[in-house]
């Protein structure tokens, strides 16, 4: 359906929004999601919006259309069945009035207000009184928050109770989810449509391994009894288990990890939208706790605002990370990048025997004769840093050929290993970070304020004493990249880096280190870095559980 169009339609009225009286609150509703929208595919017109809940005129035409262009795989198949997949966009719908919560209050950096996300699960069946002989119908859930994990339950859910996603049964999921208090930090127990759902939001998204020991999700038996769900909303979706086949080599990987560290460019390429949008969910995991600060879209069409952006110079052209499944897309990007720009990193995702059938040996094996690339460009020269685990990837190579570990423990220990090592290298940036820090006494409005830098007489913390007024602050002092760097070449690091020397080792490292204290990433980092100090010990002393500390 690549070349088919699309009729987003004239958002509803004002005076028919008035007229609907629904049986929830929609204000409370948008302190989680702002609506449901049921796409349809129609051959004369294209894909519509069949109807949306609640009925929002606020909502821009471009938003519309935005969801209707990303809520419909671009390429055919004669497939029936489900697809699940996940999208980011930058809406334009700026009166749509979102009720401010807990979050918000808190200061959690776990979503940008200029995006929105679309969870959607695309429908196709058989049906020979249509043209075509398929129905195709999406059914998205459209949020300010990332909470990938809860929301793709939540739209699940509601499309195995009712195949035909009815505006009953979407009307009934709204009223649940307008039932729920405000997200907040830590565990929530929340009722959705017979089920209990324990959900949990860490202080901060970039928390690693969250919900690593979580059940899989239910079969559509398990849906029609009620029982309770563990849900982590930065859960990645997506299991390494799937997605290690599908690349060149699991080599591969450390490139990946490195490119994805220093928020360079790289875009995921795969046959099906849930391959790629589930891969970049699961690289943005592949990093925690260091946060990921550049533009990322898990799955985009060649209709997204992302062009928009990059054509207009913003500097998203040179931190982005993006998931597509049409190979006509990296034309119009490499293009649109310019000389200016980083090459993009591709990552080809697709079956051994896929790459078996394709005659050219490039990296680009999936480009037909007839399309160009920009003059000079190769793809793909990324040079690593980071040496490689050869036993680690020997479980990998081994899981591929059907031996050693299942499919659950494969995933684990990939997510693992490279939490291990994402933490592995942030050490010497703690260790450094540990100098800076400045201890600040103040006291509360029931006594006199004062306060003392590195001071040994330090007064008692509020832990220790409830009555006491006193309280330590902790600020540090500003971050100094040669004095950073002095310091890493005084301590040196666990991290293993290439070269066959100790010196080459070390200026390996030390390039490594520079980039990526010069990268969006870092910056990012250090500010959650010094934030979610105070966050953290605010939520411990109201005693509650996030699953997992920060470890970095």
């Amino acid at each position: 359906m690549a070349e088919d169009q699309y009729n987003a339609g004239s958002p509803p009225s004002s005076a028919a929004s008035a007229s609907l009286d629904f049986n929830f609150s929609v204000e409370a509703l948008r302190r989680w999601i702002v609506a449901f929208v049921v796409c349809d595919f129609n051959v004369d017109v294209g894909v519509e919006v069949d109807y949306m809940l609640p009925v929002t005129p606020e909502i821009s035409a471009a938003d519309l259309s935005t969801i209707c262009f990303n809520s419909f795989p671009e390429r055919n198949s004669d497939t029936v069945g489900d697809v699940e997949f996940h999208f980011r966009f930058r809406h334009t719908s700026g009166s749509v009035v979102l009720e401010e919560n807990d979050l918000d209050e808190q200061e959690h950096d776990h979503d940008d207000s200029a995006y929105w996300y679309g969870f959607c699960l695309f429908r196709q069946q058989k049906d020979l009184s249509v043209k075509r002989h398929f129905r195709q119908k999406s059914l998205v859930l459209i949020s300010q928050h990332n909470f990938a994990s809860l929301f793709r339950h939540l739209v699940k859910t509601v499309a195995l109770i009712d195949f035909d996603v009815s505006t009953t049964i979407v009307e009934s999921a709204c009223a649940n989810i307008a039932m729920w208090n405000s997200p907040r930090i830590g565990h929530q127990e929340l009722p959705f449509l017979g089920s209990l759902l324990n959900v949990h939001i860490p202080p901060h998204i970039s928390f690693p391994l969250q919900g690593l020991a979580s059940p899989p999700y239910p079969s559509k038996h398990d849906l029609t009894l009620e029982h309770t769900k563990e849900i982590f909303t930065s859960q990645p979706l997506g299991s390494w288990a799937t997605f290690i086949p599908l690349l060149p080599s699991p080599a591969e990987l450390y490139i990946i990890f490195e490119q994805a560290i220093l928020c360079e460019p790289m875009v995921v390429l795969a046959d099906e939208p849930n391959i790629c949008s589930e891969f970049v969910s699961s690289i943005l995991d592949f990093i925690r706790p260091i946060p990921y600060a550049g533009d990322f879209r898990p799955y985009l069409t060649l209709q997204s605002d992302f062009f928009t952006n990059v054509d207009d110079g913003l500097s998203s052209r040179n931190n982005y990370l993006i998931g597509v499944t049409n190979p006509f897309f990296l034309k119009r990007l490499l293009h649109t990048q310019g000389k200016t720009c980083n090459p993009a990193h591709v990552v080809y995702l697709a079956a051994e025997e896929t790459r078996r059938n394709h005659q050219s040996r490039s990296f680009y094996p999936f480009m037909s004769s007839d399309i160009e690339l920009p003059s000079g460009f190769m793809p793909n020269e990324t040079k690593g840093y980071i040496g490689k685990d050869w036993r680690f990837i020997k479980k990998l190579e081994d899981y591929v050929k059907g031996n050693g570990m299942s499919a659950r423990e494969i995933s684990d220990l990939t997510r693992r290993h490279f939490s291990i090592l994402s933490a592995l290298f942030l050490a010497p940036l703690n260790r450094y970070l540990a100098t800076l820090m400045r201890t600040t006494a103040t006291t509360t409005a029931s006594g006199s304020s004062h306060s003392s830098s590195h001071s040994s007489n330090s007064t008692s913390s509020p832990n220790h004493n409830h009555n006491n007024n006193n309280m330590e602050e902790y600020d540090y002092a500003p971050f100094s990249e040669p004095d950073f760097l002095a310091s890493l070449a005084k301590y040196g690091c666990t991290v293993q880096f290439k070269g066959k020397t100790g010196f080459h080792r070390a200026r390996h490292a030390e390039a490594f280190y520079r980039r990526f204290c010069r990268s969006r990433n870092f910056e990012r980092w250090l500010e959650m870095r010094v934030r979610t100090r105070g966050e953290c010990d605010r939520v411990r002393e109201r005693g509650v559980g996030v699953g997992v500390g920060v470890g970095g």
